[in-house]
């Protein structure tokens, strides 16, 4: 693993019990989290749209153990082992983000990948690439998000070039967002936002005031009340 690892996003996650945030942000929703952070600048911190979950009802929310990937064109198994080793340094409740790393069109997570990082603490996962076994993710109640599905093992295609690094994934409004350990992943059925480590609980602390507002008006505008008028009463200062 790399020794320059980012120190912020170490005080961020330590200074408050993630636990509780992660399951504050579960009750939020990506359009809400994505109207703050464009409210405060941040508005390029959307994933491409083709980073979809495996079904409608997954999310994750949970600071990033990303792992960066490069092109194999071996399958020499000390590869295989840096890669389980790695799975020992994950800590609960972390969303492990791989990216790309390679041209070959390949599963880059799976079953047995699941299985053995969730056992360490993974809460779910973000792949910019492809993904296999997905009716036992499913079937798992693993999180999964990523760009397409396919059977093809990624052992002699792909391989873990270091973690804990930042990573690049594919954007939506940008070509790349960048991804450093411990940024704050969300993701719902409508996209997966990543979200800066040091504004993790100002977002979240934001989105909750917001989605108060738009719970009120959203009762008024069900019931009939004048449109213009509950959004002027309701409108975000």
């Amino acid at each position: 693993m790399s020794d320059h690892q980012p120190k912020r996003a170490e005080v961020a996650v330590c200074e408050v019990e993630i636990e509780r945030i992660c399951a504050r942000y579960q009750k939020l929703y990506g359009g809400l989290v994505y109207d703050v952070l464009e409210h405060l600048g941040y508005s390029h911190q959307v994933l491409s749209h083709e980073v979809t979950p495996l079904s409608p009802s997954m999310k994750i929310a949970g600071p990033a153990f990303t792992v960066k990937g490069t092109m194999s064109c071996t399958r020499d198994e000390t590869i295989r082992y840096k890669r389980l080793a790695m799975i020992k340094e994950m800590r609960f409740p972390c969303v492990e983000v791989r990216d790309r790393g390679t041209p070959f069109p390949v599963a880059l997570y799976g079953e047995l990948s699941a299985s053995s990082a969730r056992a360490h603490g993974v809460v779910g996962a973000l792949v910019d690439g492809g993904v296999r076994d997905c009716s036992h993710l499913i079937s798992m109640d693993f999180p999964v998000f990523c760009r397409y599905r396919n059977p093809v093992e990624a052992f002699g295609r792909w391989a873990v070039l270091d973690y804990q690094v930042p990573v690049l994934i594919s954007g939506e409004l940008a070509a790349a967002v960048q991804v450093n350990p411990g940024d704050f992943i969300f993701g719902d059925y409508d996209g997966v936002l990543v979200i800066p480590a040091e504004l993790t609980v100002r977002v979240l602390e934001e989105c909750e005031r917001f989605k108060d507002v738009e719970d009120v008006a959203r009762e008024e505008f069900a019931q009939g009340d004048d449109p213009v008028l509950v959004f002027e009463r309701h409108k975000r200062l």
